[in-house]
Order: structure tokens, then sequence, then C-alpha cells
């Protein structure tokens, strides 16, 4: 099976990435100097043996979920085609929810391009365009045991929430820059439909409302552009919004796209930006993070998928204690609380029975600084009977950890993910005796989610 969709080129005067080309564009990344700019082409994933594009699988789902039949003259029927029908005869805030219902609350795969992309660790900053949480997700998976920060940004938003924070020169923090918001219940949080990818590409180019320091921080970079299709009017508008303040004569940017329609095409080449037609951007982000790990590989640096978890804990955050068996439904628990702007920890390091004492002093340590210790509750512990797990040692811990706690401080949070019946013999007290909650159908209830927000505000601000 192709590693693509078939291209078909509909550009002239697209460059070659020949080896000398590729050798300049991987020198850059490793300077730290290049932001890749992310769009819908990459999001492409395995279906009944052939590959299918996202938008156009969200599409169908969402013409269904709301019993929108497809024109018979639609060229199209991705999930903004859909959404463009739908915020006809809905409200906008039901448009929302049914739009988020499709593409966070169910199960899709992560594109292997994005994969690709989030082992590349010299990439700290990610602009995405597409509205998922899949980049989110796929830097998650990649960076293990290093937070990864989400930025959506929303027309008239609070700059502290939709801007990149000014210290990022020297953080360095890993971020997803959502440049047209990501998926929620809300209207207002995300472009649902083209009138909105308008109104955000409008509101990026307005100095009031623009993200300041993001566009600082692209001044001297090299950008990008991974599968960003648009139509030629809104392709401009924004490439303008991404340039920020830049000389606005050329532009020190890469647009890799078989579907660049000729004449914003012809505008990229007057600007002097590179176009790539010739390659598809999901086989451009294979062939750039294999160039890349030989080049760390030959010069003896560490290229290696899943850099070891660090012990960094942040006072305040949950705990989320599991077995390993569970370790994928318990990365998906911790996005979600993440995506809620909750801090949580979880080790991913897979731990002999008995760890060494310095490992277990740093697991304790952490359980004490934590708002919450969240026990996941699974089959799994019970096939694990009395067996010498360390996630047993983890609930004794948190059990004398709770003791300094008060009552109405709720500390301990069991956290049921199958169908384990209330008051199971194999879960030990007092976590047996307390109120569970149940993941239902992989999504936290939002009541759990508020507990534990209002918690951590709670624990943070007896600190001050």
């Amino acid at each position: 099976m192709s590693s693509s969709l078939p291209i078909q080129p509909t550009a002239s005067g697209s460059i070659e990435m020949t080896e000398r080309e590729w050798n300049k564009l991987i020198n850059l990344i490793l300077e730290g100097s290049v932001i890749p700019v992310l769009g819908p082409e990459l999001l492409v994933v395995p279906e009944n043996g052939e590959l299918k594009r996202l938008y156009d699988m969200w599409g169908s789902e969402l013409a269904a979920q709301t019993h929108i039949d497809r024109p018979e003259d639609a060229r199209r029927w991705t999930i903004y085609d859909v959404a463009n029908q739908l915020s006809q005869i809905e409200f906008a805030n039901d448009v929302a929810f049914d739009i988020d219902e499709v593409v966070r609350l169910r199960s899709w795969p992560v594109p292997d391009a994005l994969r690709n992309l989030a082992r590349i660790q010299d990439f700290s900053l990610y602009i995405t365009t597409t509205v998922d949480h899949l980049m989110f997700q796929a830097m998650n998976e990649a960076r293990q045991g290093t937070k990864v920060e989400q930025i959506k940004f929303a027309p008239r938003g609070v700059k502290n929430v939709i801007d990149r924070a000014s210290s990022f020169y020297q953080e360095r923090t890993p971020s997803v820059y959502c440049l047209f918001g990501a998926s929620s219940p809300t209207d207002g949080t995300f472009a649902k439909t083209e009138d909105d990818l308008i109104e955000y590409s409008w509101s990026l180019l307005d100095p009031q409302e623009a993200p300041q320091n993001l566009y600082d921080y692209l001044q001297k970079k090299t950008v990008l552009l991974l599968g960003c299709s648009m139509p030629d009017w809104l392709g401009r508008f924004f490439i303008h919004a991404i340039n920020g303040r830049r000389n606005q004569e050329n532009l020190n940017m890469y647009y890799v796209s078989p579907n660049c329609e000729p004449g914003l095409a012809e505008y990229l080449k007057r600007r002097k930006a590179k176009v790539v037609t010739s390659i598809s951007p999901v086989d451009f982000a294979e062939q750039l993070y294999k160039r890349w790990q030989a080049r760390r590989q030959s010069s003896g640096s560490d290229a290696t998928d899943s850099p070891t978890p660090t012990t960094e804990f942040k006072t305040g955050a949950v705990f989320l204690s599991y077995a390993s068996e569970d370790r994928t439904k318990v990365r998906a628990i911790r996005d979600q609380l993440e995506a809620s702007n909750i801090d949580t920890w979880m080790d991913e390091r897979e731990l002999p029975a008995e760890p060494g004492n310095v490992y277990q002093d740093t697991i304790r340590e952490n359980i004490y600084k934590a708002a919450f210790f969240v026990p996941i509750i699974s089959r799994t512990l019970e096939q694990a009977g009395a067996n010498p797990r360390f996630v047993w040692r983890e609930w004794r811990m948190a059990e004398d950890a709770s003791m300094n706690r008060r009552k109405e401080d709720l500390y301990l949070q069991p956290l049921v993910i199958d169908d384990t019946p209330a008051g199971a013999k194999f879960v030990g007290s007092p976590y047996r005796d307390l109120q569970w909650t149940r993941v239902s159908d992989g999504r936290i209830p939002p009541e759990f989610i508020e507990t534990l927000s209002q918690g951590i505000r709670n624990f943070r601000r007896a600190l001050r």
C-alpha cells in the first residue's frame, strides 16, 4: 500500500527536493529555525486496505449523524462542506457540539505523518490549521514524560490564553498552536465553517487580536507549510497572517502540497517561497523524519523515538496510578485532562516489581505533592491478584498521604475504566469504600474534571 494518496500536481514552478535542498532544510531544523505548519492533507489514515482522508471521513460521519444529504453536484464532501449546510438549519452551539462529537469524542487513529513530525525533537512548536486534537495526542505519545502545551487561537480571545508566553524563547516548552482553534462543544472555540475560517483569518491579521508573541517568535524562522491546501484567496489571507510583521517582499517559506492552486503558486513564487508539488505532504513528513534521524545518529546525538521520561512533577498535579496493561487507556485519560488544563503525571517506564529506593522515593514525593491521587481501576488488577506489582505500593503510599489531608479535600479519586462492579473484592480498602467515577465510552465525566480543576486551584492557593 502506498504511503499516501495519489498526487495530481496542479501548479507549475515547483522546486525539486534534491539532496542539497533536503540538507539545507535539515540543517535549519537542527538549528531550531523551522516551524512546521500542518494542514488537513496530513490527516490520512488506512481503512479497509486503502488510505482515506480524515476530513472526508469526518464529513461523512457528520452528515450521517445529522441526516444531511449530499447534493448531487457536490465535488467535495468534507467536514466543512457538511458544516456549511448544517449551519443553515442549526444554532451555532449545536453545530459545534455535533462536530466535536465526531472529531474529538470518537476514537480516530493518529496519522503516521503526525507521529513522524512529533518525533523530530528539534521541533518545539507546531502550528496546526486543523481543528482536531490529533497533533497534541501525537506529541504526548512521542514526548513521554514531557508536558506538552496546547494553545488555541480564537477571535477576541484573552491574550494570555490565545498567545504564546513571551518567555517561550527561554523555556522551549513543546507546544501545539491551533491557529483555527480546536473542537469543543462550545461555539466560538474553533472554526466550524468556511465563514468561520474567514473570521479567524481576519482576526489573525488584526493587530488588536493577533497573537503578537507568536508572530514575534516567527520573525526569523523558516515556515514549513505541510498539506495546507486552500483556495487561492484564503491561502493568501492565511499566509499574510502567519507572515506577521516580516518583510512583505519575500517569504521565508516552504509550501508542500500537490494541490496548490495555480494562482496561489504564482503568488508564492513572486514572493520567493519554495513551492513543492512533486511529493505528497505525507511522504514529505516521512522522509523528513528519516533524514533528521539519520543526521542525528551520524553525529552521535540521541535520536530515539521515545526519550527517557523525566521525573519532573508540577506541585498540585493529578497523579495517575495504573497497571501497565492499561497504559493506552490511561494516556487517553491524561490527554483529556491536559486538554482541560489539568496538570497530570503518569510514569511510563517499564518497572520491575521492586524498583530501586531512589525511584521509590521520587514516587512517594510526587504522591505527597499531588492535589489528587487517581487510582485507575480495571479488571487488569484482578488478574494481577496478589502478584508483587508496584501499583499496589503506590496505592499504599497514597493512603498514607491521605492521612495528612482533610476529608473534604477528596484526595483519593478512584476512576473505573471498564465494567468492574462497585465493591469488587480485588480492590482493597479504603479504595473499595470510596465513591467511584466511571469512564463512559472513553470519556471522563465533566463533573469529575470540574472537581479536579477546582481542587487544584484550592490546593495551590493554600500553598501561597
